[in-house]
């Protein structure tokens, strides 16, 4: 995509935290939507098939935004501090540091076919400056190993693997990928 077309998308990119009336329905649909084609690939990621309630808790202990694309959800992203992400994953190499100061994000998802677009920059861009502004040290994130897109996606990034875990919801091991924090200070 050209950078001029990105920006001119960008600019119809709005992001924003979910909101008490934003439906969790279509929210717990739109990761189903977003991780379908893990499950075609043989990857059973959680957020697949994870039930309405599942959704509801995991973004209970965070700051779940949503990116509107002409005044419709079409992405998510799930932040935590650092301590909230010690407390969500009690025992988990690398997320069980609060006083390693490393936030993480998670349910990161674009319906497919806005993917391509930069509403996931934009949405990956929020999670980065969110943790600069509670002066983490890192950001980190859980990935498929098996998924080498977005492994490589995520190491264009800057992210880089710092421990490797297995979900019990999940038939593969997962990749704790982080990145350093610039402080917003």
């Amino acid at each position: 995509m050209s950078t001029a077309l990105h920006e001119r998308l960008a600019n119809k990119i709005r992001i924003r935290l979910l909101e008490p009336e934003d439906s969790l329905a279509h929210l717990t649909g739109l990761l189903h939507r977003a991780y379908k084609q893990h499950m075609e690939r043989g990857i059973q990621a959680l957020a697949a098939f994870q039930p309405e309630e599942v959704t509801r808790r995991r973004i209970a202990d965070g700051e779940c935004y949503v990116a509107l694309y002409m005044g419709k959800i079409v992405g998510t992203i799930m932040f935590k501090t650092p301590e909230q992400t010690a407390r969500a994953w009690p025992g988990v190499p690398w997320f069980d540091r609060p006083e390693g100061g490393v936030a993480s994000f998670s349910q990161f998802a674009v319906e497919p076919e806005h993917q391509g677009k930069g509403i996931g920059m934009e949405l990956l861009k929020r999670a980065e400056e969110r943790a600069a502004a509670v002066n983490a040290a890192e950001l980190a994130l859980s990935t498929p190993g098996p998924a080498e897109w977005l492994v490589n996606m995520y190491a264009r990034h800057g992210y880089r693997e710092v421990a490797r875990w297995h979900w019990n919801e999940t038939n593969y091991d997962s990749l704790i990928m982080s990145k350093r924090v610039q402080s917003s200070r």
